[in-house]
């Protein structure tokens, strides 16, 4: 029994062999066309299975290196930005303060100091001020001769 479970998988590897030269969709239209529990159909759906297989494993990897491509653009452009900021701020940070222009006042020659003192100005008296009026309703004095 063990015999004819070995020559069973060699007719399958067989037509496996035969029907590996179609392509996906010829396997498919081919698949019902054969006897139900026959080495032929059994053969075109494990060929059927293997190439959908290796088609799911490849837009697998496919979309895996989009998302990681995506999530590297995404990361990009959160901290480039926030590089260029950081880098603004240490740039002004290292340019030296400019001090505000003073504008020099023109030198005037002085004379020479004397060993006579100069005679000071008189100093004026203070004024002392008119007084208020008691309301404002009332006009003011008015004012005193002399």
């Amino acid at each position: 029994m063990a015999d004819m479970e070995d020559s069973g998988f060699e007719i399958v590897d067989n037509e496996k062999m035969r029907l590996s030269r179609h392509s996906l969709e010829r396997l498919k239209a081919l698949a019902p066309t054969f006897p139900e529990r026959s080495s032929q159909r059994l053969a075109c759906v494990e060929l059927i299975a293997a190439r959908e297989q290796a088609l799911a494993l490849t837009t697998i990897r496919t979309a895996s290196r989009r998302a990681s491509l995506a999530l590297t653009v995404g990361v990009i452009a959160i901290l480039l930005p926030l590089v260029y900021i950081g880098g603004w701020f240490l740039f002004r940070s290292m340019q030296p303060v400019p001090e505000p222009v003073r504008k020099r006042a023109p030198v005037v020659a002085r004379p020479l100091p004397t060993s006579t003192p100069s005679p000071s100005p008189e100093e004026e008296p203070q004024k002392t001020p008119e007084p208020l009026p008691a309301l404002l309703g009332e006009p003011p004095p008015s004012p005193r001769p002399g």
